[in-house]
């Protein structure tokens, strides 16, 4: 859909979520509305009726009928008027008749639905870190080359690494990675705002929010394996890509260091009491066949035990065929934590 120039951002604005969306959200929102009329006696949705629309009343009158043919009168300006028409149910619970001539701004509800997660998830990520959100203050290549990961790479791996990253345009809604789908790419938000999911349908959750600066994609580059998150835009933007044979030769070689479990017990041996071991399979495998002294952190929880690891330790990661312990030493590493795979 192409902006609307009809679309007043004002006026948007005197509507929850609109009200507390920040600038950027809610003028990358406005490309996405249409405006338009509806004369006096049109029915704009029926109850029960699939609506992939969520409609804000303008100008004029609507009444909301619901089963018992009981009359909620909405109008344009009121107090009663400040969400969505039938409070953006996508199986309408009323119908909905315009007893005036009517203007309407209508928007696919995915795409809010989007961008108000987003801007929720990024409530808790600006707390932590105040230029989260602060556009004049973020560049990618600038954020990529601040990040504790670029402080492992050779000088002459990021010349390369500029050089060999290629731009692509993306849209609102557009999903860029798939879980469980196999991946080829490592991607760089040049420019916009994403959510992470995991799962689908009904057990489908929001576990991140990302943007300018932020980096996705090579968990399944590392590992060989498929994705485990969905990746969908919550703006327009673009990407810098980068293939998976640049991104061994360029991110994953210099970045994941070993260890042998020889010189894990010469650590040991001589009171290295700064090294923690820690085993990233599943709590079964873990029980079943564990390294004596190490902890528990399996891969899927990691991201989320980095919040209250101490990055004074050393930290020595294992699992079995060495692939989890890769990931998640790079993950590590991408956190500034000092992180090295234990090979067996």
């Amino acid at each position: 859909m192409t902006a609307s120039s009809s679309i007043d951002i004002k006026q948007l604005q005197g509507f929850i979520p609109f009200d507390y969306l920040t600038t950027a959200c809610v003028n990358d929102l406005a490309s996405q509305f249409r405006a338009h009329q509806l004369e006096k006696g049109k029915v704009l949705f029926k109850r029960g009726s699939e609506d992939p629309e969520c409609h804000f009343l303008i100008n004029g009158e609507v009444d909301l009928a619901d089963e018992d043919f009981n009359i909620n009168k909405i109008v344009s300006g009121s107090d009663d008027n400040y969400l969505a028409l039938d409070n953006s149910s996508q199986i309408h619970r009323t119908s909905a008749i315009t007893t005036t001539p009517c203007q309407l701004y209508s928007i696919n509800r995915d795409y809010l639905d989007l961008v108000t997660t987003w801007s929720q998830l990024s409530e808790d990520l600006e707390e932590q870190d105040p230029d989260f959100d602060d556009p004049e203050g973020l560049d990618w290549m600038d954020a990529l080359l601040r990040s504790p990961l670029f402080a492992q790479i050779p000088a002459a791996n990021i010349q390369k690494l500029l050089v060999r990253f290629t731009e692509r345009e993306v849209t609102i809604g557009e999903v860029i990675v798939k879980e469980n789908d196999h991946g080829e790419d490592f991607y760089v938000i040049k420019d916009g705002r994403a959510v992470v999911t995991q799962g689908d349908g009904h057990k489908e959750k929001t576990v991140a929010a990302i943007q300018t600066g932020d980096c996705f994609g090579e968990d399944a580059l590392i590992a060989e394996s498929t994705r485990n998150a969905t990746v969908t835009m919550a703006s327009n933007g673009s990407l810098m890509v980068l293939g998976k044979q640049d991104f061994d030769e360029l991110l994953k070689q210099p970045t994941i260091k070993s260890i042998t479990m020889e010189e894990l017990h010469i650590q040991m041996d001589e009171g290295d009491s700064g090294t923690v071991l820690i085993d990233v399979r599943r709590p079964q495998e873990f029980r079943h066949d564990r390294l004596k002294g190490s902890d528990n952190v399996p891969l899927n929880h990691l991201r989320e035990k980095l919040k209250t690891m101490n990055h004074d330790f050393h930290y020595v990661v294992c699992c079995d065929g060495g692939r989890r312990s890769e990931v998640a030493a790079y993950i590590m590493t991408e956190s500034g934590f000092n992180a090295v795979c234990l090979t067996r």
